[in-house]
């Protein structure tokens, strides 16, 4: 029979209980509080969100070498070697947060991140810019700079197939601010990029969906069962909001999703699905969101999925016609 011996706390916390290591947990910092002041910082330098692929493309041949972007693919490697933007690297969104995947990235260039749509591009667009890059995603993805169907490999926003005719409402719900914040423990480091890549690595590892369509969460919000609806946020402007939103949906434009009181609306226990306009802001927020520690899913395509309604849109949804173009790959 084994015998255990009383060892001491600061012992059991080295060797374990059962003689296995156990990692401290890190209580110099609240890990929470640095992820969700680094978002703030970057959301509240007001950044543009996205830039078009026209102006990347002139960008990169302007012959102006000051402003050339440092253009990233986070596509996966086989897409990537199909045709990317002439130059890209390649950095797959769900690796971008791992140790040393950034080490290369350059601090005094304004760094252009691409997708397929433009769904993950945001998400390994937020990670870099709460890390302190210059980061900017391309509107639209790879669907934007080139036709080619093969390129593309996913398929581009299609107003007959992707969009629906569901039911929108006017009404202001606030929403309130009594939740307490996530319990964010990921590292036993003290350093705050260090925490940041840890809790977004822990995100993105974790393989969760980065989207949902407007067809599953109508699905769940009608099925009859009020335990799977989730707490729906739209991050557009509140008077884009007023026009009509999502039923049930609170408004927390994308820019002060990481403002305290803000947060205090959102419980850290459910699920949240966040809606923007074409799905691009929604996926800054909603990357913002998960790295903090919430359980957050981003409407794929934004509002112009769930509605026909212009006037609830506010903006014209990806058109292939106006939207796309035919530039070079390599």
């Amino acid at each position: 029979m084994k015998r255990y011996f009383a060892v001491g706390t600061a012992a059991l916390l080295v060797i374990g209980i059962i003689g296995c290591p156990v990692t401290p947990p890190n209580t110099e910092k609240d890990q929470f509080e640095v992820v969700r002041a680094a978002f703030a910082d970057y959301f509240g330098s007001d950044p543009a969100g996205t830039i078009s692929a026209a102006d990347v493309f002139e960008a990169i041949n302007d012959t102006d070498e000051a402003n050339q972007p440092y253009v990233v693919s986070v596509r996966a490697a086989d897409a990537y070697d199909i045709g990317h933007v002439p130059g890209a690297v390649n950095i797959p969104w769900r690796t971008i947060a791992q140790a040393g995947a950034t080490t290369d990235l350059p601090t005094d260039r304004k760094i252009v991140v691409y997708c397929y749509t433009g769904h993950t591009g945001a998400v390994a667009t937020a990670y870099l810019a709460a890390q302190g890059f210059d980061a900017v995603n391309m509107k639209f993805g790879m669907t934007a700079w080139t036709r080619d169907a093969d390129v593309r490999v996913a398929s581009a926003f299609d107003d007959a197939t992707d969009s629906h005719d569901y039911a929108v409402e006017t009404t202001d719900n606030p929403g309130t601010a009594d939740h307490a914040f996530p319990v964010l423990d990921v590292t036993t480091s003290t350093d705050d990029t260090e925490i940041i890549r840890a809790a977004a690595d822990a995100y993105l590892s974790a393989g969760t969906a980065p989207t949902i369509s407007a067809a599953d969460l109508f699905e769940l919000l009608n099925d009859g069962d009020d335990s799977n609806d989730p707490v729906i946020v739209s991050v557009r402007a509140p008077d884009h909001y007023a026009l009509g939103h999502i039923p049930g949906a609170i408004n927390i434009p994308w820019k002060t999703i990481a403002d305290e009181n803000n947060l205090k609306k959102l419980p850290a226990d459910a699920s949240i699905v966040v809606y923007c306009y074409t799905g691009h802001t929604g996926g800054l927020a909603t990357t913002a969101l998960n790295v903090m520690g919430y359980h957050a899913t981003n409407l794929k395509f934004g509002i112009m999925s769930w509605t026909q309604n212009a006037e609830v849109r506010v903006i014209a949804p990806f058109s292939d016609e106006t939207d796309s173009h035919d530039y070079p790959v390599e």
